[in-house]
């Protein structure tokens, strides 16, 4: 149910938001600012160990994850709107039928209702960006047809990208973060990095990567955008979150050996070797190409400004965590 808020110089709308992924690394910034919005959060916790977490927090919570389709229904019929940022990246291509499902599920449930739904995506659906720095309008390449699973669920991806912002009856809103930093030490591309640098004595990059060009965010301003979205944005909307770009991979590397005391230490490595320092291959694929995106549309049209906009001097003065969402 909706409630006024009433501030010295305003009033605003109060929402019960029911939010997924409630004490994962976005989405635990993401309900902060939406309590410090005036809003309320009701989260989405797996565990009790989660539920307790939550609690702890002010925020009630129903138990379930993504696959119990019947308690998602229930939470978001309740609900003013959602925010969807649960996703488990480690089994990439199970998660992405997981998700499909329960998109679909709660998009269902909501139809009719013109309350907001907002999808949390990513930006390595635009694959190799090159030298281009991609807007919400430019054309993503197609997938090439494949029996490759990961590219696969990349594909379906974009198509449940596409199927929030063509809900009917529903606020469907895509968010689409590149690589998020802060607050965590959690899994992220730098902690992959810091640990094949303590491992190496240096800190690795793809042979012939150095000048590649990267785009990222803190998670405090992807956390203010989603608020902002929740309560201002269109249906059908989507926007890039990046809130830099033009970020040099081998400036990355040498950021990631400061903060471990190395003095700028990097090393070239070719993708084979690179995999295997890093301890995962794919990643190695991942780290040697180049991501970049412009939120020009947030900033624009949500009046979006991210405080947060040095993200290698944090890296290297703070040693805080990149993750790719």
């Amino acid at each position: 149910m909706y409630f006024l808020l009433v501030s010295k110089y305003f009033i605003v709308i109060g929402m019960n938001i029911f939010l997924t992924g409630a004490t994962g690394f976005i989405g635990s910034v993401i309900a902060e600012k939406l309590q410090a919005a005036g809003h309320q959060v009701i989260g989405l916790a797996r565990s009790e160990a989660s539920a307790q977490l939550l609690q702890e927090r002010g925020i009630s919570s129903v138990r379930g994850g993504l696959e119990d389709i019947s308690v998602l229904k229930d939470a978001v019929r309740s609900a003013d709107g959602v925010i969807h940022t649960a996703f488990n990246a480690q089994d990439f291509v199970g998660s992405v039928e997981t998700d499909k499902q329960a998109v679909r599920a709660m998009l269902a449930e909501m139809a009719g209702s013109e309350k907001p739904f907002i999808l949390t995506s990513g930006t390595a659906l635009l694959g190799d960006t090159g030298i281009t720095v991609f807007d919400e309008q430019t054309p993503i390449p197609p997938f090439p047809p494949t029996a490759d699973p990961g590219l696969k669920a990349l594909s379906e991806r974009l198509q449940i990208e596409q199927e929030v912002l063509d809900a009917k009856g529903v606020r469907g809103i895509v968010l689409r973060p590149p690589n998020v930093y802060g607050r965590s030490n959690g899994q992220s591309i730098v902690n992959v990095l810091k640990m094949a640098g303590q491992r190496l004595g240096a800190v690795p990059y793809a042979t012939g990567s150095a000048d590649h060009k990267w785009s990222f965010v803190h998670v405090d301003d992807l956390a203010d955008l989603f608020v902002l979205a929740a309560e201002h944005a269109q249906g059908g909307e989507l926007f890039h979150a990046a809130g830099e770009y033009g970020i040099r991979a081998k400036a990355i590397a040498e950021a990631v050996s400061r903060s471990l005391g190395q003095d700028s230490q990097t090393t070239e490595l070719d993708i084979p070797d690179l995999g295997a320092a890093l301890g995962m291959p794919s990643m190695a694929f991942y780290w040697a190409s180049n991501s970049q995106s412009s939120a020009e549309k947030a900033r624009q049209v949500l009046g979006w400004q991210p405080k947060h906009t040095r993200m290698l001097e944090e890296i290297a003065q703070n040693s805080i965590s990149l993750s790719e969402h």
